[in-house]
């Protein structure tokens, strides 16, 4: 059931819905138990498990198995709880529809693979709707096309719909451009269906955290293939798809929180006086 953004304890819930949602993906104990057999039944390295020790072989383990589980898809689970909370439609792999008109098509070419190309995002929307204008009573049939798919989108009360591509948080230069055209794509085939004012569409690259600072967001990798405002960084994505209620330090918290709780089932399973 959501809950309106005026209840008290709607970040509470947050953190505990965050929370429930990495234990169920991260399966903490039940790695921390199989890892540490697996070890002592030979399933690792005997010459770097000489040099290492079993402590930092196990954490090796771990650490990969726990990055294999979690994936992409904790982020997007997790923006739709949060947006949930607040009120906001929300749904994950959501499948826009639409239709992309040939000069929609070709100003998109162009744009993108004009070695000269200075990413405007304000440029960019006005001209996709301009182009909109003139074609919306020549417009084809409404369906689904290559990249249409969305990784989390969000409605809110007020008709603002937003889609968000989650991305890693070190997408290279081709990543980066092919995400870029990707989300301008979105816009048209939004504005396509003629029923929403194009201010109400908002089309997002989003990376969970900056791996560069904990206490800022200022990404600026490949920067000459998008617009800054094209991108979520760390806070800006946790603030947007929780109404202002979810931070990145929440985020943190809640994951030193789960290490701090399984620091004593990690060492039981190490039984590290013998090592």
């Amino acid at each position: 059931m959501s809950l309106d953004s005026s209840t008290p304890n709607t970040h509470e819930q947050m953190k505990k819905a965050v929370k429930e949602r990495a234990l169920r993906i991260l399966k903490m104990d039940e790695k921390v138990k199989r890892l540490s057999k697996d070890i002592d039944n030979g399933d690792t390295n005997l010459f770097f498990l000489e040099m290492f020790g079993k402590k930092v072989m196990f954490t090796s383990k771990l650490i990969t198995s726990l990055q294999t589980a979690f994936g992409m898809s904790f982020y997007e689970q997790v923006s739709k709880e949060l947006g949930e909370l607040v009120g906001y439609e929300v749904k994950n792999q959501y499948k826009i529809t639409g239709h992309i008109h040939g000069d929609a098509k070709f100003y998109l070419d162009n744009l993108l693979e004009d070695l000269k190309y200075t990413p405007n995002r304000t440029t960019e929307y006005q001209r996709l709707h301009e182009i909109y204008e003139l074609n919306k009573d020549n417009l084809g049939e409404l369906a689904e096309i290559p990249d249409s798919t969305v990784d989390v989108f969000i409605k809110k009360p007020d008709g603002t719909e937003i889609f968000i591509d989650i991305t890693t948080v070190k997408p290279n230069k081709k990543e980066f451009r092919t995400m870029k055209e990707k989300i301008l794509k979105w816009y048209f085939l939004r504005l396509s269906h003629g029923d929403i004012a194009p201010e109400k569409i908002q089309t997002y690259i989003a990376i969970p955290y900056n791996p560069e600072s904990r206490t800022d967001n200022n990404y600026k990798r490949w920067g000459n293939f998008y617009d800054r405002q094209d991108l979520l960084v760390g806070d800006e994505l946790w603030q947007l798809v929780s109404g202002g209620q979810f931070s990145l330090n929440d985020m943190i918290d809640i994951f030193r929180e789960i290490g701090n709780e399984s620091k004593e089932d990690i060492e039981k399973a190490l039984n590290t006086d013998h090592f």
